[in-house]
């Protein structure tokens, strides 16, 4: 009897086993996690918020193709990228979230990859841990809601490395040739460092097969009508492309030792506001010590995806020397991560300590959830929706916005221009190069030289964009026309740094508007208006017909001292007025 209870017993508990093996399969984990992340790289991006890069792409996308090729030429991004947003624009209309939706979709497409093609390639470990890579490093969720190109490049970047791959292994399909070239071209059409990228791998399959000819032939035959329809299909854009090469003086600044810690640490930092320098490094550790313990002959797929990440950045030096000039953004090497992530994959799942993989998992989520977070308090914060909200509720049509030296005056163009019929104009006096570049905001901004093309015979209402020209735009506007209640103004401020710091001083025609004035600038001026940093204290005082405004980190300035230095020039302030 014991020994059929047994057999009872033995039998259910297997059948149970068995259900839950079925469960806990790695291809339902793998899409589990797929899934989820997903979900968790998507939570920060539907919201209306934009910097510079992303207004001058929505800038872009609202003309034609031929105007849109026309525009970047002038810039220094080819134009595939702008075309596929240009296709949703004719569909959905403009739309942000539609635009950002496009950029997670393309980094979770890159993860899908992971269960599609690098599972059947390289086995189910590697497929999965690429997956887990692309989804969670910080750096994806990052750029996942940016309206910009570098999640479109990471996965033609994928794609493209995936055929070449089966093009070198020999396992050749009929479209296998097709994809190679068709996402090698997207590619090189929508970065300079996707050119790079397509022109080493082609190159590289190029001189394997003409060393085993031979016994490749016909390998060789569709290789060379591959690349050369990609040449032929390219050349329109190599014109523009030596252009750009040939006299170009850039913006970008290489410094040492800080663009090297942003290199080191871009797949790490995310939106965190250290720099993971040790742990960076770490990683890098780790993945020559896998290799260095990896067999020769099972190490080769992983460590040409570590030469690749590593040697287009070393090219970029190079030509960068050659140039004497700088083209490197962190940024720009999420271009390249497909191939980085799937040398880490590739050698974690050779990994057979569980201690390690499980501190490496934990902390590549901390670092996301700390990334992500943060990046989901500032994109849905109540005063980055307040900027928009107040000019809708308070510019009206036919008002014009000037601004003079501040590219973020083009956000707000972009901003006002969907919902108003106003004209934004970049009064820039020195013509500084830009009016072909700028012309992705026609014609919602007009670039002028002459400040009296701008507002001879206008009467209507001026909004100033406040910046570090702003007194100086303001007193040659005040110099040669009749401006009401304001007399002059004086802005000091940092313009990019650690310290949020902000005194604004006025003094107005006369003091009957002081009080009412004093309260709009309370409400309408927003303490998070640097980059990294808050003011956590605002407050505007009034004498007569002086107006102070003055916010800043109560650590380091005191606004009592502030107030102050006021009552001490100009007596006890009339009015107090802090935000409503």
């Amino acid at each position: 009897m014991s020994i059929v209870l047994n057999k009872f017993v033995l039998k259910g508990n297997t059948g149970k086993m068995e259900k839950i093996q079925k469960i806990f399969k790695p291809k339902y984990i793998h899409i589990a996690v797929i899934i989820l992340g997903i979900i968790f790289m998507s939570l920060s991006i539907f919201h209306t918020n934009m910097w510079f890069d992303e207004s001058y792409t929505i800038g872009i996308v609202r003309h034609s193709f031929s105007e849109i090729w026309n525009i970047t030429s002038y810039d220094v991004h080819p134009p595939f990228y702008y075309f596929c947003l240009h296709i949703l624009n004719l569909i959905f209309g403009e739309n942000i979230i539609v635009y950002r939706l496009f950029s997670a979709i393309t980094i979770a497409l890159t993860a899908i990859l992971g269960y599609t093609h690098i599972r059947k390639d390289f086995g189910e470990k590697v497929g999965f841990w690429f997956s887990f890579l692309t989804l969670m490093l910080p750096v994806s969720a990052q750029y996942a809601g940016e309206i910009r190109m570098y999640s479109l490049g990471m996965l033609l970047g994928t794609i493209m490395c995936i055929y070449a791959y089966r093009i070198y292994k020999k396992d050749i399909h009929k479209l296998t040739y097709v994809f190679f070239g068709l996402s090698s071209l997207a590619l090189a059409y929508t970065h300079y460092y996707g050119v790079l990228l397509a022109g080493v791998i082609n190159l590289a399959l190029f001189i394997y097969l003409i060393k085993n000819r031979k016994e490749r032939k016909q390998d060789l035959i569709k290789f060379t009508i591959t690349a050369v329809l990609q040449v032929v299909a390219y050349l329109p854009w190599l014109i523009v492309f030596a252009s750009h090469l040939k006299g170009t003086s850039f913006w970008i600044t290489l410094t040492f030792p800080g663009s090297i810690y942003e290199i080191l640490t871009v797949q790490y930092k995310g939106n965190l506001t250290f720099q993971p320098i040790i742990l960076s490094t770490a990683f890098y550790a780790y993945l020559i010590y896998m290799v260095a313990s990896t067999p020769k002959k099972e190490r080769k797929p992983g460590t040409w995806g570590f030469i690749i990440y590593i040697g287009i950045i070393l090219l970029v030096l190079v030509i960068c020397a050659m140039l004497h000039s700088v083209i490197l953004l962190s940024r720009y090497l999420l271009i390249l991560n497909g191939a980085f992530m799937f040398s880490i994959a590739y050698f974690m799942a050779k990994d057979t300590n569980k201690v390690r993989m499980i501190t490496i998992c934990l902390i590549i989520l901390t670092l996301s959830a700390f990334s992500n977070c943060k990046t989901i308090r500032e994109n849905y914060a109540e005063n980055n929706r307040d900027f928009k909200t107040y000019l809708d509720e308070n510019i009206e049509d036919g008002d014009i916005i000037i601004y003079s030296g501040a590219i973020n005056g083009a956000v707000i163009t972009t901003e006002v221009s969907e919902n108003h019929d106003n004209t934004s104009y970049f009064y820039n006096k020195e013509h500084w190069g830009v009016h072909d570049a700028y012309k992705a905001f026609a014609p919602y901004m007009v670039i002028e030289e002459d400040l009296s093309k701008i507002l001879d015979n206008y009467t209507g209402r001026i909004w100033i964009v406040e910046n570090e020209n702003t007194h100086q735009l303001y007193d040659e506007i005040a110099e040669k026309y009749d401006v009401k209640k304001l007399d002059a103004a004086i802005v000091s401020e940092p313009m990019m740094g650690s310290q949020a710091y902000s005194l604004v001083l006025v003094r107005l025609k006369d003091k009957a508007d002081a009080a009412d004035i004093a309260q709009k600038m309370a409400d309408g001026i927003n303490p998070r208006k640097w980059v990294c940093v808050e003011a956590d204290e605002l407050t505007v005082v009034s004498k007569d017909n002086i107006i102070m405004l003055f916010m800043a980190d109560h650590e380091l300035y005191s606004m009592d001292d502030a107030v102050a230095a006021f009552t001490e020039v100009c007596g006890n302030p009339d009015n107090t007025c802090q935000p409503k």
